[in-house]
C-alpha cells in the first residue's frame, strides 16, 4: 500500500535463475536447453539456446544493448540490490515490490525461450509445464504476493488446451498469456486458436498479450531496425495493435463474449485512435467480416483491458475517450526503464489536474482485481479486507 492506495501490479517480471530449465524440465529434455554467450567475454542478456539455436535475434545477441540502457549485471545490482543477490526468489521479489508500495503482482515471461521459430511442439509444452511449476513455487515462496501468468504453447492447440487445464487444475494458475505477434504464420485471430479461447472463457480466467523485444522470430521491426532505440520503440505497441486488430476483426470476441483479454506493456495512448481507425474501416468494408455485430470500440469496452506505466501522461486521454474502467497499472519491475522504487509514487503524482484520485484508485486496484478475478484464496490473508482510501 502507498499513501492509502492498495496496489495490484498487473504486469511485472523477474530475472530468471540460470538453472531454471535444468531444475524444472523433465530429464529427457534438459540437454536440449543450453546457456552460452555468443562471444567469449561478452555479457549478452540471458543467451539461452533451444535445440542448439539461440532464442534471441542476432541484433539482440550481438548489439550489446546492455551498455546503452544501464542493464549490465552491475547495473542490476546497483538498482535492485538484495533482490538480485537473492536470485529473484519469490520472497525477495515480494519484499522488493513492497518497498515500492505494491501489494500484489503478476509476473509475465519467459521472454524468448518458448517462442523460437520451429520449436518442437512437445518441447514447447514441456517447457510450459516446467515454467508453471517454477511459477507455483514462486507464488508460495512469496506468500501469494507474486503470481505467475502461464504461457500458452501455441504450436499445437491440443497441447495448449492440455497445459492450460493442467496449470489451472494442478497448479492453481489463473492467468495466461502469449506473445501478440504472428506465430507459425497465424495471428491470434486465427480460428485455429478457438479451443484456447473457449477453455479460457469457460474457466473464467484471463489471457494477455505481452511483447519482449529480441526474439529470434517474426516481430515487427526485426527485419528493418538494428538499433535498440528503433526496434524497441515500435515492437511493443505495434505488435499489441496488431493482436487487438486481428482478435476483433476475426470475431474472437463475437464468438467468446465473456473472454477477458489485456494488451500489456504497449503504452496506452494509441488506443482510442486505433479503435476509431478500425471502426472506420469496418464501416467502409464491414462486409468482409459479416460475423461482427458490434463496433471495435464496443468489443474492447466489453472484453478488453489496456495497461499504463507510471509516467505515461496519455493515460489521461484514454480516460477521456474510453473511461477509466479498462486500464491496468503495470510496474515493469525490474526492467531497466522501471522507476523502482518510486513507481507508485510517480503514478500517484501524475497529472493531478487531469487524472482524479478516484481514477488512480481504480487503475491501481479495482480494475486489476476485476480483470484477474483471482479467488480469495490467491490473496495474502487480509489483503482483500484492508480498506483503501481514494485520497493520498
Amino acid at each position: 500500500m502507498k499513501n492509502g492506495f492498495k496496489v495490484f501490479d498487473a504486469d511485472a517480471h523477474v530475472i530468471y535463475p540460470k538453472d531454471m530449465w535444468q531444475r524444472y524440465l523433465p530429464e529427457r529434455f534438459r540437454d536440449r536447453i543450453g546457456l552460452r554467450q555468443p562471444i567469449e567475454g561478452w555479457e549478452a542478456y540471458n543467451p539461452v539456446t533451444v535445440d542448439g539455436k539461440w532464442s534471441q535475434h542476432d541484433t539482440s545477441l550481438y548489439g550489446r544493448f546492455q551498455r546503452y540502457i544501464d542493464w549490465t549485471a552491475d547495473d542490476m545490482i546497483a538498482k535492485f540490490g538484495d533482490c538480485v543477490t537473492r536470485g529473484f526468489s519469490g520472497d525477495a521479489v515480494a519484499d522488493a515490490l513492497q518497498i515500492d508500495g505494491i501489494d500484489l503482482s503478476v509476473i509475465y515471461g519467459p521472454e524468448y525461450d518458448l517462442w523460437v521459430e520451429g520449436i518442437d511442439p512437445e518441447l514447447q509444452a514441456a517447457m510450459v509445464r516446467a515454467y508453471n511449476q517454477w511459477g507455483a513455487d514462486m507464488r508460495e515462496a512469496s506468500g501469494k504476493r507474486v503470481h505467475v501468468a502461464s504461457p500458452v504453447p501455441l504450436n499445437d492447440v491440443s497441447r495448449a488446451v492440455a497445459e492450460i487445464r493442467y496449470a489451472y487444475d494442478e497448479l492453481g494458475v489463473r492467468a495466461f498469456w502469449a506473445r501478440p505477434g504472428e506465430f507459425n504464420k497465424r495471428t491470434l485471430g486465427d480460428r485455429y486458436y478457438d479451443p484456447i479461447w473457449e477453455l479460457i472463457q469457460d474457466l473464467d480466467v484471463t489471457f494477455s498479450t505481452h511483447e519482449f523485444m529480441g526474439l529470434r522470430g517474426v516481430t515487427f521491426g526485426s527485419d528493418r531496425f538494428h538499433s535498440y532505440n528503433e526496434w524497441h520503440t515500435v515492437v511493443h505497441p505495434f505488435e499489441a495493435m496488431g493482436a487487438c486488430l486481428s482478435m476483433i476483426t476475426h470475431g474472437v470476441f463475437e464468438r467468446y463474449p465473456r473472454l477477458r483479454v489485456a494488451y500489456l506493456e504497449a503504452g496506452c495512448g494509441w488506443l482510442p485512435s486505433w479503435l476509431h481507425r478500425i471502426d472506420e474501416h469496418l464501416e467502409l468494408a464491414g462486409k468482409e467480416f459479416p460475423e461482427l455485430t458490434m463496433s471495435a470500440t464496443d468489443y474492447f469496452r466489453r472484453n478488453c483491458w489496456i495497461s499504463t506505466e507510471c509516467e505515461d501522461p496519455f493515460v489521461a486521454d484514454v480516460i477521456r475517450w474510453m473511461g477509466d474502467d479498462r486500464i491496468l497499472f503495470e510496474s515493469d519491475f525490474p526492467h531497466p526503464d522501471s522507476k523502482y522504487p518510486h513507481t507508485v509514487d510517480e503514478f500517484l503524482g501524475l497529472l493531478p489536474d487531469q487524472i482524479t484520485d478516484e481514477s488512480k484508485r481504480k487503475i491501481l486496484w479495482d480494475n486489476p482485481v476485476d480483470f484477474y478475478r483471482f479467488p480469495a484464496s490467491h490473496y495474502p490473508e487480509g489483503l482483500l479486507d484492508e480498506p483503501a482510501s481514494a485520497s493520498a
